[in-house]
């Protein structure tokens, strides 16, 4: 053994032997299995990836070592949205655009890019160790994959459990798609609230309504009140002309007002408006010859939509508003109000900004044709299958999070409006009936088609469609392959909690659809890992870790450096290349990987939040070092017992103690309480095995069983720091932990 510690060699010496190594112990008929959230494409992994596949790798060579088949499916996310914003900003900084390429040459672009972004992807987790087949890598988009997604979207349209609708969604003006509610960040600011007062017809009098969007007025079709407010009684069903249009809109009352509110009038804007939109579908509000309408019949319904895709004003805005982007007809709109003295007074107040959470842009609720999934009935399959037990969400806590979102569900929208993803298996004739099918080929058979043209949906679908299928199309469904015989339902998801419903509910309502089995049985819900100014970490922002950064020991300052120099921002394209063993000769400190795997699992409280500290990271670099001297110390006694046999007080003592940490590290384990297992693991093996038993055998002379109970002590260490476990065991005793 070296005299000192050098994790970089020993690391990489192994992470090549495991890459080509396949795990398994296939004559056991007790499986123990787990998929990968797999990663976007977009980069990079970054501190929250390496920190749940830690984890991930702990439980599975855990499992094996207890004699399991132990399996981990890896694999990457193609991830519409975020990838394709990549590219594209790539291609601006050569003055390019998607439009300029077309679909096909654009769609090659990105394919070179998942190759890159892969390709570090794959090196990184290598990198880390974990223990993975690689030739039963998946992706997302690859052949496999896209025959389960293209037989899910079928399948559920065939059982009416998919269709197209014309409903308001959240647009976002800069990637001109729709977005999940999910993927809307709320920004909380101080704003202002303007009082407009609205004209009621053949009278001298007005209505005044509060509003923070001015700029939504043109597709106003009502105002309500509450039917208790004493102020507004007399007005109920007069009609207001609404300014600068001249349409006649009701005054409608409805309990959904607050009188507290504003003026206690309540602008109704249906295509503009979630809130809005519910009530002008309640009343069924419509415009006929510049009259809005109210009915009984729902599909009278038919909200007005005044802006385009990127935001701009539409043709039902009236010159000199239309054709502008939404902030300057709002700017526009209140000149002309002050000039037409309709603008009574503009206040301070708060208010909440939605904006894409990758765009940063200002979210427009906008209607537009989309697809839809009905997901009331999937999810309360799922949501039995959690009241039973059947899956378990650790920590608890976070089943109350899943049933806030459960019991609220809302039909998912599935339709992106990108071309990077699984295109939308619909087919347009020239009347826009639709036909949904396998391909061009089977919808003609399907639907008796002879000479009609048929023109494919330029949509495809949200990345959390095809992400929900992974469990078991990741193992090969639809098809009866061995490893989805063997390994699905899985044993365990390591996940962040903000996708709880993102990705987790939507495996388990998919799952339960396709296979009438529960995707998973335990659900160990991380927290997140944030910077040093407790934000979440993003590409977008700049502000992530790369792993390996730490593993090679690049230090705070670099870090900061790098940030400055703006490096971080460039993902995989880095202008600062990586430290690489070359570059550590001896006597040059590296924290590696075993450091880093035990700092996340001490990390690995029940948390929402998590701070990663580099002084943590050095003091377990600082236990690697203990455990190597001590293991060099004891090596200088190879005349030892092979088994532990008690025979001194300090034997029996240490060995009692051993039995007795193990029980409780084991327990932890089981419990998904790494945090307490590896404070156990560490006090036990400094304090008492270091500090008092080598110490009482040094003094005593006894030391025939230092090496047996060292050899336990790695073997029961070893999940938790693989490398240097494993590197000890095979110097001393010629052999590997897991061959």
């Amino acid at each position: 053994m070296d005299k000192q510690y050098y994790p970089v060699e020993i690391e990489e010496k192994w992470v090549k032997i495991w890459a080509e190594r396949k795990v398994s112990n296939k004559e056991s008929d007790d499986s123990f299995s787990q998929v990968i959230p797999p990663p976007n494409v977009t980069g990079t992994l970054h501190m929250g990836h390496s920190f749940q596949y830690a984890i991930m790798d702990f439980y599975t060579r855990y499992h094996h070592m207890s004699g399991k088949d132990s399996y981990w499916q890896v694999g990457s996310d193609h991830a519409g949205i975020a990838t394709q914003m990549v590219v594209e900003n790539n291609l601006a900084k050569k003055d390019i655009s998607r439009l300029d390429l077309g679909r096909e040459k654009f769609l090659k672009e990105v394919w070179s890019w998942k190759e890159f972004s892969e390709e570090k992807i794959t090196s990184q987790i290598k990198r880390l160790g974990n223990t993975v087949d690689w030739d039963k890598y998946r992706f997302t988009l690859d052949e496999g994959c896209n025959e389960a997604v293209i037989k899910a979207f079928v399948e559920l349209h065939r059982k009416n459990k998919i269709y197209r609708g014309y409903r308001l969604v959240n647009w976002d003006p800069s990637l001109k798609t729709a977005v999940s509610d999910l993927e809307v960040v709320r920004q909380e600011k101080d704003g202002l609230i303007w009082h407009i007062k609205y004209p009621i017809e053949n009278s001298d009098k007005f209505v005044t309504v509060a509003t923070t969007r001015p700029e939504t007025m043109f597709g106003d079709m009502a105002v309500a009140v509450n039917p208790t407010d004493e102020r507004y009684k007399d007005i109920i069903g007069s009609n207001i002309i609404l300014p600068f249009v001249g349409r006649k809109i009701p005054v409608i009352a409805d309990e959904y007002v607050d009188m507290e509110f504003g003026t206690g009038c309540l602008k109704i804007t249906p295509g503009h408006d979630f809130n809005d939109y519910e009530i002008g579908k309640k009343y069924s509000l419509h415009e006929i010859d510049g009259e809005v309408q109210v009915s009984d019949t729902a599909s009278d319904f038919q909200p007005i939509n005044i802006f385009n895709e990127d935001a701009w004003s539409n043709d039902n805005v009236p010159e000199p508003f239309s054709n502008l982007d939404r902030f300057k007809v709002r700017k526009l709109v209140l000149e002309e109000l002050k000039g037409l003295n309709l603008l009574e007074k503009e206040e301070k107040h708060h208010i909440s900004v939605p904006r894409g959470e990758r765009s940063n842009i200002v979210i427009e609720p906008r209607l537009s044709y989309q697809w839809y999934v009905k997901t009331k009935d999937m999810a309360s399959r799922a949501n039995d299958a959690v009241n039973s037990g059947e899956i378990k969400f650790h920590p608890e806590n976070w089943i109350k999070t899943y049933f806030n979102w459960m019991d609220n569900i809302e039909d998912w929208c599935i339709s992106r409006q990108i071309w990077w993803g699984h295109r939308i298996p619909a087919w347009y004739d020239e009347d826009s009936n639709v036909y949904v099918g396998y391909s061009e080929k089977e919808v003609r058979q399907h639907y008796k088609l002879s000479d009609e043209v048929l023109t494919q949906d330029e949509d495809v679908l949200d990345t959390w469609f095809s992400s929900s299928l992974w469990p078991f199309a990741s193992l090969g469904w639809p098809n009866e392959t061995e490893d989805y015989k063997k390994h699905f339902p899985t044993s365990l998801l390591v996940t962040g909690f903000d996708i709880i419903f993102f990705w987790v509910a939507r495996m388990m309502m998919m799952s339960l659809e396709f296979t009438n089995h529960i995707p998973f049985k335990d659900v160990y819900v991380t927290g997140l890992i944030r910077d040093e100014n407790g934000q979440k970490m993003s590409k977008s922002k700049g502000n992530v870790i790369d792993p390996l950064d730490l593993i090679y020991g690049i230090t705070q300052d670099d870090l900061v450096k790098k940030r400055t120099d703006n490096l971080m921002q460039e993902g995989i394209a880095q202008k600062i290349e990586r430290k690489t063993r070359n570059q550590f000769p001896k006597g040059i400190e590296s924290y590696g990987t075993d450091a880093l795997r035990m700092t996340f699992f001490s990390l690995a409280t029940h948390t929402k939040d998590i701070s990663f500290e580099l002084g943590r990271l050095k003091g377990y670099r600082n236990f690697c070092t203990k455990i190597w001297n001590a293991a060099r110390f004891i090596n200088g006694y190879p005349d030892c017992n092979d088994l532990f046999e008690p025979k001194t007080d300090t034997d029996k003592w240490i060995k009692d103690e051993f039995d007795k940490i193990r029980a409780q590290i084991q327990k932890n384990i089981e419990d998904y309480r790494l945090d307490f297992a590896i404070n156990e693991v560490y006090e036990f093996f400094w304090s008492k095995f270091c500090d008092v038993y080598i110490e009482e055998c040094k003094k005593s002379g006894e030391t025939a069983n230092l090496r047996p109970m060292l050899k336990e002590i790695l073997v029961m260490m070893h999940p938790f720091a693989p490398f240097i476990t494993e590197e000890i065991h095979t110097l001393l005793f010629e052999s590997q932990i897991i061959d």
